[in-house]
């Protein structure tokens, strides 16, 4: 069942949310309501609107444009009960349908002159359909051409038109015959039309690109667009869904510069906001019979939408026009403020353009726009800055914006026609101080209200017990790189909410259920948005004597548990935009950390990338490698007779390790995931076998009891045993070697053998981070750390002491210094004779094993 748990405070369980959620469009409700705009309105008058909490919000969305006079306008309700009064039939097709017509001699009468024959629809996609049609058999050619970055609708003949890939992907779109130029070239439509010589039918365009993100062409563009195509017998169609009927100021956008189309589509504005309803506009010499009689609606121009299109063209014709002057002014108005808050928020604000109430305020892309890396540097990197904006804006301050369809950094600002002076400066206000939190880095005063903080607006975030104070304006490090460098990335997340805000400081002022909240609301973003990726900081590896490599590290902002929990393809979507991240900035090889490699099965799942991927699991086993037999020569401790457990050995490090191991030590135990009906699990048995060859012509136990001898034998022997308790398989082991990828703690103290050593490779550890206090016997030290050579300066390995480093991470350090990338890690068939290498490399530019007093011992 699809997951209701997001809800803005106040709203309720009802069918209809449970009915949309699971049986309308899953996909939009866990993205709405994962930004708490999944809001239930009850009741709308004007330019507001009343959810079911009680609370009012100043609509500035406008329905795309379909809100001339706001919710419920009396004149058009008045329109529609006289038709209910007067019962007078609505749907009499086939028949002269005498409302219609009088409908559309009042459109030709507004409309630019020429433009007299009218066909009505139901929608703006359905208008476009239809202007494609009318100009297909006008011409008798196919070819349509449209521009780049727009949009005609979503039917099929409208999606071709439309100039956006990722709309079209998947649906056969576009038809043959559709193509585009770049919006605003006249030259490159021309160039076009050259090269194409009676191909083209039409070219469609919009005189304000709306879902492109509020794109307002050159001065003249459409004066030369039409002079272009009656040049070359194009006929010229005007998309005018979104910006007719006094949306920008004048009753048609052409009108600013006496254009007058061959063909005029308009919808929206047109139903009143009450009905859906369109019309075509054209020339009559277009409309031959092979359309006119060829092309019916059932529901088009019936009686009631007539005579609620009858009520728009009134109510926009009274006082002279003044409703439509008075967008002019308010125009001026809004955009004047809103060029003002740019000015003021120039790091926040890159754009404001528009016309009229048809307005489109960009917002900034740069990661590093607070000053820092960060995660609301992220945010905007990956155009979601809008989305969060206008989260805060309907959550906080009651005002309801949205982000154009494809220019997803742009919020449009869009309000019903009617809307007043005081009411926009109401959103200027609103807006202004959503900016400010943006410009400082407020992270918790931006989406605070996501976790259930104060939504009264402008107020600091309260202080509560578990939280820390606000680190506004830390900075994480960054070093720039020098001539010289080689360039590597590394791609990490919190293991643990406990050090989530390590990734980015103002995460600081969460407390741990409001981090597991937030981290909860991006994954079920995750799929739908752009996956949140960013630049935590940056660093260098000096080597005494070769060279010197510079590093990004690359923040996903996800738990263990939350990779795991995220879709399959969400979660190799989001490391993949990390590590792509990681290229753009320079890097010719990226390592996985953490659980990036995990949900990505050891990079396989990622495919082909523009530069090299490692897992950093081949160091990671040679470090641990050397770590154990060290922590046992220190102890004085014969390997030859050690037991030694592997947890994880059917794993890429646990195996390796194991591998590696096995000629020196007395037996082995191996954990693992039990099989189908109480059997092995096949991995596990072919890990065994692996050991078992391995373990040849070595000196310990085990190697002499596996000379010619099969896997079933040493089990008999009692020299391999197999486990699937961990607890069972730790319980008479004097080695343990931890490297499953759980997200947790597999064992407890009590479960280790007397004066047991660990080597916890694990990340999250295996091992509690407490067996120090409760069995001082044992020991237990991180496998996987190492330290970087004297000079570096990387301070990003976090929970770790300066100068030290995760394996994993040193092994894409390694690759980039040797520029040996051959030995990447990738898969879980990890080689030998490459993990060896690396601990030569290592040895070569300065890694050394981290020194004991990094072990977790009670001693």
């Amino acid at each position: 069942m699809t997951d209701l748990s997001f809800r803005p405070s106040g709203t309720r369980h009802s069918p209809g949310r449970e009915g949309f959620a699971e049986n309308v469009n899953p996909e939009l409700h866990r993205l709405l309501s994962a930004v708490d705009v999944d809001i239930e309105y009850v009741s709308g008058k004007g330019t507001e609107l009343l959810d079911a909490s009680g609370r009012t919000h100043l609509d500035f969305a406008g329905a795309y444009g379909a809100l001339p006079f706001g919710h419920n306008p009396e004149n058009v309700w008045r329109a529609m009960e006289a038709v209910r009064d007067s019962g007078e039939a609505v749907f009499v097709q086939p028949s002269v349908l005498y409302p219609a017509g009088e409908l559309a001699r009042r459109l030709v009468a507004v409309a630019p002159s020429g433009l007299t024959r009218v066909t009505f629809v139901n929608s703006g996609a359905e208008a476009m359909e239809v202007t494609i049609k009318i100009a297909r058999a006008a011409t008798g050619r196919l070819g349509i051409l449209s521009t780049t970055n727009s949009f005609h609708g979503k039917t099929l003949g409208a999606l071709s038109a439309t100039g956006n890939t990722m709309y079209q992907a998947g649906f056969g779109a576009p038809i043959h015959g559709f193509d585009t130029v770049p919006y605003g070239d006249a030259d490159a439509l021309q160039a076009m039309l050259v090269a194409a010589p009676e191909q083209f039918a039409a070219f469609v365009v919009e005189p304000i690109q709306g879902e492109g993100g509020v794109v307002v062409p050159p001065d003249g563009y459409l004066t030369r667009v039409r002079e272009i195509c009656t040049e070359h017998g194009v006929l010229l169609v005007l998309d005018e869904v979104q910006t007719g009927l006094g949306r920008t100021g004048t009753m048609f956008a052409c009108e600013r510069e006496g254009v007058v189309p061959d063909v005029l589509a308009l919808a929206k504005a047109l139903g009143g906001g009450v009905l859906p309803s369109g019309a075509v506009l054209s020339k009559p010499e277009w409309m031959g019979e092979s359309f006119a009689l060829r092309h019916t609606s059932t529901f088009a121009g019936n009686a009631l939408t007539a005579r609620v299109g009858v009520a728009v063209l009134d109510e926009l014709a009274a006082n002279g026009g003044a409703l439509i002057s008075r967008v002019q002014e308010l125009g001026d108005l809004l955009v004047r403020e809103l060029r003002r808050l740019a000015s003021e928020y120039p790091t926040v604000v890159s754009d404001v353009r528009g016309r009229g109430l048809l307005l489109g305020v960009e917002l900034t892309d740069d990661i590093n726009f607070v000053g820092r890396q960060s995660i609301l540097g992220s945010v905007a990197d990956q155009e979601n800055l809008a989305v969060m904006m206008s989260s805060y804006l309907s959550q906080v301050e009651g005002i309801r914006l949205a982000p154009t369809m494809f220019g997803a950094r742009v919020l449009r600002v869009e309000p019903p026609l009617t809307v007043t002076e005081s009411e926009c400066m109401r959103l200027v206000e609103a807006l202004g101080r959503a900016c400010a939190l943006a410009a400082a880095g407020d992270l918790a005063g931006l989406i605070g209200h996501l976790v259930g903080r104060d939504r009264s607006g402008g107020l600091p975030a309260r202080t509560e017990p578990g939280r820390s104070g606000s680190s506004v304006g830390a900075r994480l490090p960054h070093t720039p790189v020098q001539p010289g460098d080689s360039r590597f990335g590394f791609v990490a997340h919190p293991l643990d909410l406990s050090i989530f805000e390590a990734f980015d400081p103002s995460l600081a002022e969460f407390s741990h259920p409001e981090r597991a909240e937030l981290l909860e609301r991006f994954s079920a973003a995750t799929s739908e948005l752009k996956p949140a990726s960013y630049i935590i900081g940056s660093g260098r590896i000096v080597t005494e004597h070769d060279g010197a490599a510079h590093g990004n590290l690359i923040g996903l902002p996800f738990t263990s548990k939350g990779l795991l929990t995220l879709p399959p393809h969400a979660a190799v979507a989001a490391v993949g935009a990390a590590a792509n991240l990681a290229f753009e900035r320079g890097a010719t090889v990226v390592g996985l950390g953490g659980y990036s490699s995990v949900v990505t099965a050891n990079g396989l799942a990622l495919g082909s990338m523009a530069g090299v991927l490692t897992t950093g699991n081949s160091f990671t086993a040679a470090a641990s490698i050397r770590a154990v037999h060290r922590v046992c020569a220190e102890r004085g401790i014969d390997l030859g007779a050690v037991r030694v457990t592997v947890l994880g050995a059917a794993g890429a490090i646990g195996k390796t390790i194991a591998r590696a191991l096995a000629p020196d030590v007395g037996a082995i135990a191996l954990v693992g995931r039990p099989g189908e009906q109480g059997r092995i699990a096949p991995k596990l048995w072919d890990a065994a076998g692996e050991i078992v060859d391995a373990a040849g012509g070595g000196e310990g136990a085990l190697a002499a009891a596996a000379n010619g001898r099969t896997v079933d034998d040493l089990v008999a022997s009692g020299h391999i045993e197999f486990f699937d308790d961990p607890a069972a398989g730790v319980a008479r082991a004097q080695v343990v070697i931890a490297a499953t990828s759980a997200p947790h703690s597999l064992i407890d103290a009590a479960d280790l053998a007397p004066d047991a050593i660990v080597c916890d490779v694990a990340q999250p550890p295996n091992i509690p981070h407490d067996v120090g206090l409760t069995r001082p016997d044992v020991t237990v030290f991180d496998g996987g750390i190492v330290s970087m050579p004297a000079g570096s300066d990387f301070g990003l390995t976090f929970g770790l002491a300066p100068g030290l480093t995760y394996a994993c991470m040193a092994e894409t350090m390694l690759l980039s210094l040797s520029g040996e990338f051959e030995l990447r890690s990738i898969g879980t068939a990890l080689n030998g004779a490459n993990v060896r290498r690396l601990g030569v490399l290592a040895d070569r530019y300065g890694f050394e094993l981290a020194e004991s007093t990094r072990w977790r011992e009670g001693k």
